[in-house]
């Protein structure tokens, strides 16, 4: 534990979906920062589609940064200086102190994770991050398989040794180059030579064999006490539903999903009754909200962020519904009742396969399988494995981590 009476914490974060993590960040260990718990961000228009204002009573300090856009070429190299090196000087200005302050680190290690990380190098620093991301941090760059593009060989090359910044590499692949989620970026170092203490996330929180990490589960919820997340009191029960592009993805032929669609809706409706229930488009959803029936639904289509989403509603939730969408996941993780209901569809084996893939381990209950059986309410009676950690409980242990092994190199 910090010893220091004006000790703080310095929580950074990208897009809003972390905030809940920030949150449980502030329970955890806030009574260990007399100096309280600051929070950083890097700007984006995610910010403009909540209202968080509720929550930023719990931090002393807000800081916002300005996103820098990518480098577009050689012409674009001098803009892209200016950038970097103005939001540094910004970071520098803030009063880290090096002996007794800890940055924790919600967000990408690239943007303004970097900026931290570079401008205070002497600062303890802990990474939160999910076991694919850090997987990912370590993967080897095989240069038969990718390459810089000129604007990220002169980024790595020139401006970020000159901007005092960590270099990244930022590497495309050489075939398929413009496939969707295939790019390698990362860190030219690995995490552990920049952070002190690495907490690696997962679903399960299960131990890995790796004496470096800290291993947790997903932040939740469920673990803020719950004054902070008390609804008003006219509020009603809601229920809610995820959509899903269906009209641009198409792992069934659009009539055939609006039919088993309805299905689905209609199974809502029924053990549902009384409740407020609610559709939210797939923020890339066109016209599906259109062509389903979404008789007695309310139709929710201000793109909030589904965790911000859940974190301002938390204890006015029934229950989130999703076909096959990582946000039942999501609200699962976050001690909601979460249900997907792809196992009544009949998708073909690939897309079940990648759909179960996705989902991982989840409770029985959260597979809708029959849609003449009710759901069942599992989350009171949801048994955790006792040799995992809670995120709180990880961030304790990395802390104390963080003042036994001093400051890195």
């Amino acid at each position: 534990m910090l010893n220091a009476g004006s000790a703080k914490l310095w929580i950074v974060i990208g897009r809003p979906t972390r905030l809940p993590g920030a949150l449980v960040a502030v329970q955890s260990l806030g009574a260990q920062f007399p100096g309280g718990c600051h929070l950083l961000r890097d700007d984006s228009e995610w910010w403009e589609r909540t209202d968080w204002s509720r929550f930023e009573k719990y931090f002393p300090g807000v800081h916002t940064f300005r996103r820098v856009r990518k480098g577009r070429g050689i012409v674009d190299l001098a803009r892209l200086y200016r950038d970097i090196a103005g939001r540094k000087r910004e970071v520098a200005a803030l009063p880290i102190d090096p002996e007794n302050d800890l940055v924790l680190c919600l967000a990408s290690v690239t943007g303004i994770a970097n900026a931290v990380a570079s401008t205070h190098p002497q600062v303890r620093k802990i990474l939160c991050l999910s076991n694919s991301d850090y997987e990912r941090l370590h993967q080897t760059p095989d240069r038969l398989r990718f390459r810089f593009t000129t604007s990220g060989w002169l980024q790595n090359r020139l401006i970020e040794p000159l901007a005092g910044l960590e270099r990244t590499l930022h590497l495309k692949p050489r075939i398929n180059p413009g496939g969707d989620g295939v790019r390698l970026v990362r860190l030219q170092k690995t995490p552990e030579e920049i952070y002190e203490r690495i907490v690696v996330m997962s679903n399960s929180g299960r131990q890995q064999p790796n004496d470096d990490v800290v291993t947790a589960r997903f932040p939740s919820i469920a673990e803020l006490p719950g004054d902070s997340l008390a609804p008003a009191q006219d509020r009603h029960r809601r229920v809610v539903f995820f959509g899903t592009p269906f009209l641009l993805i198409h792992n069934l032929p659009p009539d055939e999903y609006i039919q088993h669609l309805n299905r689905g809706l209609d199974y809502i409706r029924r053990n549902y009754p009384g409740r407020d229930l609610i559709y939210r488009p797939h923020p890339i959803e066109t016209k599906e909200s259109t062509q389903i029936d979404l008789a007695g639904f309310r139709l929710e289509n201000d793109r909030e962020p589904a965790e911000l989403y859940f974190l301002r509603h938390f204890n006015e939730i029934d229950a989130v519904y999703s076909v096959s969408s990582t946000v039942s996941r999501v609200a699962l993780n976050n001690g909601l009742n979460a249900y997907a209901l792809w196992r009544a569809f009949p998708f073909n084996e690939t897309a079940a396969k990648f759909f179960d893939n996705t989902m991982g381990d989840v409770p029985p209950q959260f597979d809708i399988v029959d849609l003449a059986r009710p759901p069942v309410a599992y989350q009171q009676n949801l048994q955790r494995d006792p040799n995992t950690r809670s995120f709180g409980e990880a961030l304790q242990l990395a802390v104390v981590g963080t003042h036994l092994r001093g400051v890195p190199n």
